[in-house]
């Protein structure tokens, strides 16, 4: 269950534009398109109101004059409380576990690559997979190169990036997981 105080929540706020997150909005996209439509029809000074349905953003702004943030916040807060997903359940009462998980694409690549680093591990009867044969294989690969071109040449810089991400998520996989599920159960970053 989601708390109500996590059902609209001010972000920030301008004369003309406020910005609110409600988090039990998170993923239902069609849950997001009925609030946008509601709150732009509730308060004729919403001039254009957009839910992102990955963050649970909710951006209204209008031309002229100042929007009441408040009274904003109040009429998402009531309207995500109205919200029901395609089951008939409501958003506020289904809590995190509800977001979607993984696309369909995503799911086949990490079987595609599961199904062939299997069979590696099987092929090398259980002594090395593609966790160890990749690195190993490149490692080779630029001592060849050296040995051809009689050259040392300098890492390009996307390289430099790659190998600075993947270290620091190497020594720091514990932070890494943490934060992971921190934002997950956050409902994700704007």
């Amino acid at each position: 269950m989601i708390p109500s105080e996590q059902w609209s929540e001010l972000v920030h706020s301008l004369p003309r534009r406020v910005r609110l997150r409600s988090r039990a909005i998170v993923g239902h996209r069609d849950a997001c398109v009925r609030v946008a439509e509601k709150l732009a029809m509730m308060d004729p000074s919403c001039e254009r109101v957009e839910v992102r349905p990955w963050t649970g953003s909710v951006i209204v702004e209008r031309e002229d004059g100042t929007l009441d943030a408040e009274a904003v916040r109040a009429m998402l807060a009531r309207l995500v409380a109205d919200e029901r997903d395609e089951q008939g359940r409501k958003l506020t009462d289904l809590g995190y576990e509800a977001l979607p998980g993984p696309t369909r694409v995503a799911k086949a690549v990490a079987h595609a690559f599961a199904e062939i680093n299997s069979d590696v591990r099987s092929a090398l009867d259980h002594r090395a997979d593609l966790g160890t044969l990749m690195p190993v294989l490149f490692f080779s690969l630029g001592l060849v190169e050296i040995g051809v071109t009689r050259k040392l040449p300098a890492p390009a810089w996307f390289n430099l990036v790659w190998w600075s991400i993947r270290s620091f998520m190497t020594f720091n996989a514990g932070a890494v997981e943490q934060e992971g599920r921190a934002v997950a159960a956050d409902g994700g970053l704007d």
